[in-house]
C-alpha cells in the first residue's frame, strides 16, 4: 500500500504568551507550515538536549520566533525528496545545523530540511541507537577527533569534566574504549561508581579539580582533556595539561567565561580547540 503523507501531525509546540511567559503542549501542526527544504522526513526518534530546554523556555539566543517545535536531533525515514541524493524509504538522521533552533525540530512527527543536512543512517546502528547517542555522542566523538588532529598521543591519561552529563558520559566511554586512562570530574558523589563502570580509572571531585587553577600553573597530570563546563574548570584543565597536550572546549555548563593566563600556551604549548 502506498504511504500517504498526512496533512497534519503531532508535535511539541512552544508558544509565547502575551505576558512574556512560554507554554508547552502537545498539539497539531500542518505539514504545509513546515519550513522550505528538499527532504521531508517522518521522525521515528529524537533526543533531549540542553538547547532543547533553552528553546522550550523561550531563550532568544536559541530560538527567535514562536510558536516553535524544538528538537536538535532527529532520526527517521525519508517521506518525500526533491533531491536525487535521497529517496522515500531511506533511513536517515539530522543533527546540528539549525534544526530545532529556528527550524522546526525533531520533537514532532515530521521535519523538512535542506538535503545537505541529511546523513544516511550507519548500517551498524538502529535509528533508536542513533538518537541514544545523539548530539551528545557526536560532540564527544568530534572532540576526540579534533584532539587527534592536533597531535594527541595515542596513549596516556585524559580528563573529562562534567562527566555525568550526556557529552561527558559518552566521552568517558569512548576514550576508555580507545585505550586511554580516563579521569572523570564530577560534582555528584553518588555517580562515582557509575563513571567507573563506564570506564573511568579515576574520579575527582569538581571542587578539588577546580582548585588546580588557583596558581598560575599546576603539575602536569594529563595529555589532554574534554571540557563541557567552562569557567574555572576549563582554567584548571588548561593549567594541569602536560606539554604539547590538547584540550577540547565544547560546553558552558558552569560558565561561558574563560578565566586563565597565557602560561599553559607559552610554557607548555598546550592547544585549546573549539568544538562547534
Amino acid at each position: 500500500m502506498q504511504n500517504i503523507t498526512p496533512d497534519r501531525f503531532q508535535a511539541l509546540i512552544v508558544e509565547a504568551a502575551d505576558d512574556g511567559r512560554f507554554t508547552r503542549r502537545i498539539g497539531t501542526r500542518r505539514v504545509a507550515d513546515l519550513p522550505p527544504g528538499e527532504v521531508l522526513i517522518r521522525v521515528r526518534f529524537s533526543s533531549l538536549n540542553y538547547k532543547d530546554a533553552l528553546s522550550a523556555t523561550g531563550h532568544g539566543g536559541v530560538t527567535r520566533h514562536y510558536p516553535h517545535t524544538p528538537g536538535i536531533d532527529a532520526a527517521g525515514v525519508v517521506e518525500q525528496s526533491t533531491d536525487g541524493a535521497w529517496s522515500p524509504g531511506d533511513e536517515v538522521l539530522v543533527t546540528g545545523f539549525d534544526l530545532g533552533m529556528n527550524t522546526s525540530g525533531g520533537l514532532g512527527d515530521f521535519i523538512r530540511v535542506p538535503a545537505g543536512w541529511v546523513v544516511k543512517k550507519p548500517k551498524t546502528l538502529s535509528l533508536r541507537a542513533c538518537m541514544m547517542l545523539g548530539t551528545a555522542g557526536f560532540t564527544a566523538a568530534l572532540s576526540f577527533h579534533r584532539m587527534r588532529q592536533h597531535g594527541l598521543d595515542t596513549t596516556g591519561k585524559i580528563v573529562v569534566s562534567g562527566a555525568t552529563g550526556g557529552v561527558g558520559q559518552c566521552a568517558v566511554a569512548l576514550l576508555a574504549q580507545a585505550g586511554y586512562r580516563v579521569c572523570a570530574v564530577t560534582g555528584k558523589p553518588d555517580r562515582h561508581a557509575a563513571l567507573v563502570r563506564l570506564g573511568a580509572t579515576e574520579v575527582i571531585d569538581r571542587d578539588t579539580f577546580n582548585g588546580l587553577g588557583e596558581k598560575p600553573m599546576a603539575h602536569a597530570r594529563w595529555i589532554g582533556g574534554i571540557d563541557v563546563v567552562g569557567g574555572l574548570t576549563l582554567d584548571a584543565m588548561l593549567k594541569s595539561t602536560a606539554r604539547g597536550g590538547v584540550v577540547a572546549a565544547c560546553g558552558l555548563a558552569a560558565s561561558a567565561k574563560v578565566h586563565t593566563t597565557v602560561y599553559p600556551f607559552i610554557l607548555r604549548g598546550v592547544s585549546l580547540v573549539g568544538i562547534d
